[in-house]
């Protein structure tokens, strides 16, 4: 498959923004201060941003705030309601809070947050995340055509899942078999984690998922969940993928393309006389900033497969 059908500008149905996108993420889990977090760096997010259902319902996130970006994607609510005992995974060194703080979540509980949401951005809704139940492709497919059949305003973000508990990646195949029934969606959602067990396997499950798409000319962008590293996204959009998010922009800093402790890059860049404090929100501005760039030149690649 030639690269010209590999990475192309997509649109998300319903409310037809043009991808590729790179999303900061908001989140409470490991980052108890997401509402300051959000506060300071509000402005520099005016194109886009994801903000979990669960952290609006409990006032995590302020309700009346949210809107600063043209395009929000509202989170299902689940990656908060995660143990942190359960995740082995990396990123988890950074998730600080106490897991005791951990409030009741349901499908309920988030169709509420949803009916009380107003239309002054753009918004992609993402259905329900359960990390209890699991259901084979087809369930899967069904429950959310139903979700999102009440909110036909918004655009739609399939997240996938596994579909039983004894694998922890997503059944490719099952996937391949039924991915006619995506074009019921505006956005196909993946976590990094559940396409593969290393980077090459997760690389083939992306390019196996968008050559199946365009054999059967399907143009859903396709969303990894959980990704915000600038050589994994560029890695995954060569292979067909589409929008990422995900919380690195706060736990690490991104130096000329790579992915640093706060503190390694201080030392780089001459940094070490900010307290940590300051440290981290001016990394954090200057992630924002990088992410931007990359996504200016991801577009510029789609249109003219000029590197520059």
């Amino acid at each position: 498959m030639r690269i010209s059908e590999i990475c192309k500008c997509r649109q998300i149905s319903i409310i037809d923004v043009a991808t590729p996108l790179i999303i900061p993420s908001f989140s409470s889990r490991g980052f108890p201060e997401v509402k300051n977090i959000y506060e300071l760096t509000k402005d520099y997010i005016t194109d886009i941003s994801l903000i979990s259902a669960y952290d609006i319902y409990y006032y995590l996130q302020s309700v009346e705030d949210i809107y600063a970006s043209n395009v929000i994607f509202i989170d299902s609510g689940g990656y908060e309601t995660k143990s942190i005992q359960s995740s082995v995974n990396s990123d988890d060194v950074y998730a600080l809070r106490d897991n005791d703080n951990i409030h009741t979540w349901s499908r309920e509980l988030q169709k509420n947050v949803i009916d009380n949401l107003q239309p002054l951005s753009q918004l992609v809704l993402i259905n329900y995340d359960d990390f209890n139940n699991y259901e084979p492709t087809l369930k899967q497919v069904e429950l959310a055509k139903y979700f999102f059949q009440t909110y036909p305003d918004y655009a739609s973000n399939f997240l996938y899942k596994p579909e039983t508990p004894e694998s922890p990646i997503i059944n490719i195949d099952s996937l391949l078999e039924h991915v006619h029934h995506l074009t019921s969606f505006s956005v196909l959602g993946i976590t990094e984690k559940e396409l593969g067990n290393s980077i090459l396997e997760r690389c083939r499950n992306i390019l196996k998922i968008r050559s199946t798409l365009n054999e059967q000319d399907i143009q859903i962008p396709i969303h990894i969940l959980g990704c915000l590293d600038p050589f994994l996204i560029i890695s995954y959009f060569l292979c067909g993928a589409d929008i990422f998010d995900g919380l690195a922009w706060l736990r690490y800093a991104f130096v000329e393309g790579l992915t640093l402790y706060p503190s390694t890059a201080a030392l780089m860049q001459a940094d070490w006389h900010y307290t940590d404090k300051e440290r981290d929100e001016i990394y954090s501005i200057k992630n924002l900033e990088s992410l931007s760039s990359l996504s200016h030149a991801m577009h510029r690649f789609c249109r003219t497969r000029l590197i520059q």
